[in-house]
């Protein structure tokens, strides 16, 4: 217990806030390197036939939002003139990005556009994975690349450089997972300075779909994404509810929803759980299955909130304890997103 009373008072002391704005500032820099190496040596290396990434980013976990710059002298049919460019800048010319993984090229349509300063961009919106409409990539690691019609019989292909990395300040965070499949998709550098998309497997989360109140308890809503979330014919979940401080672990069995087969209800009678001498935070996980591995936190890991605890704000609640005392239950996140019941019994017999 001191071990752990220890952690929880480092996290939260200004020590630690010192080393949080060292680390955004440490990553700052290294992002303006990173772009000083592209701009100075990786662009003039290229000698034209790379094109300049000004922004890179999967947003809600799976759609691909790309826009570069091209490089001067590269033929592109319709992108010159008052004619081509037309009255809201989009050029008519054909453009394509492209993913190339081994020997498999796949193209996404792309389009061009006249800049104010005379310079032409390409600028594109991807859906990723073929089960949800997208383009069909794949699990593993693909290159990206530009193809542009030029007229002729060959298509002008050029590098796609940089990472074009947003810069996120506020309340929000880059989401790379994708909610409806559970992929996870990460954007990068090859060695050479090229714009790299790496795709992962779903790995199993529990996330909180609602939590019910009521006098004598509460029941939790939830839902399992990833391997084997379907469980037909399997038996149900156990969730574990564990008490942090008397590190207390008690069991309860959950019961499916109609017509989902991925969500669960766990019933917790805290009435009748809860010590009415101190306060408690109780934490939810899954048991792991037969296959074995790590608990699984009940929680809310599918969001793009820097900090949950702040954001997500349930709503309190009493409920009455077997020896008649009042208890407020508050429901939390942690910063990874775990939730936690917050009980304390109250002074007074009213609620």
């Amino acid at each position: 217990m001191i071990k752990k009373s220890a952690g929880i008072a480092l996290r939260r002391s200004p020590a630690m806030k010192v080393g949080a704005s060292v680390r955004r500032r440490a990553a700052a820099g290294l992002a303006s390197g990173r772009s000083t190496l592209v701009d100075s040596v990786l662009m003039p290396a290229a000698q034209g036939s790379a094109a300049r990434v000004q922004y890179a980013a999967v947003l809600d976990g799976h759609t691909l939002n790309l826009r570069a710059l091209l490089p001067a002298g590269v033929p592109v049919p319709g992108a010159s003139g008052a004619d081509a460019a037309g009255a809201d800048g989009d050029a008519p010319a054909r453009a394509h990005v492209l993913f190339i993984s081994g020997g498999t090229r796949i193209r996404a349509a792309a389009r061009l556009h006249r800049e104010r300063d005379g310079q032409t961009s390409v600028q594109a919106t991807v859906l990723l994975g073929e089960d949800i409409g997208g383009v069909p990539v794949t699990l593993g690691r693909w290159t990206l690349g530009l193809e542009l019609d030029s007229g002729s019989p060959a298509p002008v292909r050029l590098q796609l450089i940089g990472d074009g990395a947003p810069a996120y300040g506020g309340p929000t965070r880059p989401l790379d997972t994708c909610v409806r499949t559970g992929r996870r998709h990460r954007l990068g550098l090859t060695p050479a300075g090229r714009l790299r998309l790496t795709i992962a497997p779903a790995v199993a989360r529990a996330e909180v779909l609602r939590v019910n109140r009521a006098f004598t308890g509460t029941s939790v809503l939830f839902a399992v994404y990833g391997p084997d979330a379907a469980r037909d014919g399997a038996a149900p979940p156990v969730v574990e509810l564990v008490e942090q401080q008397r590190r207390t672990v008690l069991r309860h069995t959950a019961e499916p929803l109609p017509a989902d087969a991925t969500a669960w209800r766990v019933t917790l009678p805290l009435g009748r759980l809860v010590d009415t001498s101190a306060r408690q935070t109780w934490s939810l996980r899954l048991v792991p299955g037969p296959r074995g591995g790590k608990p699984l936190e009940i929680g809310r890991h599918g969001h793009d909130l820097r900090s949950p605890r702040k954001v997500l704000t349930p709503p309190k609640f009493t409920v009455r304890a077997e020896d008649g005392t009042f208890v407020e239950v508050k429901p939390q996140y942690t910063r990874r997103g775990a939730l936690q019941l917050v009980c304390t019994p109250r002074k007074s017999g009213t609620p």
